[in-house]
C-alpha cells in the first residue's frame, strides 16, 4: 500500500526496463539506500539544490567505503600471512 503523501509532495512514474529497475533496485539495497532517496538526491543535484539528507548521504558513503576498506585490510593480510607461511 503506498504511503500518504506529504505536504507539498506528488509522484511522478516512468517507463524502464525491468531487468534495469530490478538491478537499480538491488544496488541501492546493497548500497544501504533506496532508489526513491537515489533519484530525489540526482534530482537535487541535477538542479544545483544542497538536499538537506546531503550530510546523511555522506555518512553513508562514508560507512561503505570504511567498510569496503576494512574487508580489504582483512584480504591483504590473509594474503601477507600466506606468503610469509
Amino acid at each position: 500500500m503506498p504511503r500518504n503523501l506529504g505536504e507539498g509532495e506528488t509522484q511522478m512514474n516512468f517507463r524502464i526496463p525491468e531487468e534495469k529497475k530490478i538491478a537499480f533496485l538491488k544496488k541501492a539495497k546493497e548500497n544501504g539506500t533506496s532508489a526513491s532517496r537515489l533519484l530525489l538526491e540526482f534530482i537535487d543535484s541535477y538542479l544545483g539544490i544542497s538536499s538537506t539528507n546531503n550530510n546523511d548521504s555522506d555518512l553513508d558513503s562514508i560507512k561503505q567505503k570504511v567498510a569496503e576498506l576494512e574487508a580489504f585490510k582483512e584480504r591483504a593480510e590473509k594474503i601477507l600471512g600466506e606468503l610469509a607461511a
